[in-house]
């Protein structure tokens, strides 16, 4: 596996990601809400690597947010930038 960024191998173990010290607290992909009432697609990232060459966090989605974006990323969007 390779650093997205520098292309380093040099990458850290698996470890957990977190936003802070709650459990549910960690890092989310949201998309741009389909309709008016309607929630807006989000998916949980919980594992990473760490370059240790430039920094860079490579995070990974849970296996059922995984399934769950493949499922439906034909019908995303972008965010847009009025939100």
């Amino acid at each position: 596996m390779r650093c997205a960024v520098c292309g380093s191998e040099r990458l850290s173990p698996l470890g957990e990601v977190r936003t802070g010290k709650d459990w549910g607290d960690v890092p989310i992909l949201r998309f741009y809400r389909p309709k008016f009432f309607s929630p807006r697609p989000t998916y949980r990232f919980v594992l990473g690597r760490g370059c240790r060459d430039c920094g860079a966090l490579q995070m990974f989605l849970t296996d059922y947010d995984r399934k769950l974006l493949n499922e439906e990323a034909d019908g995303l969007e972008d965010v847009r930038s009025d939100m």
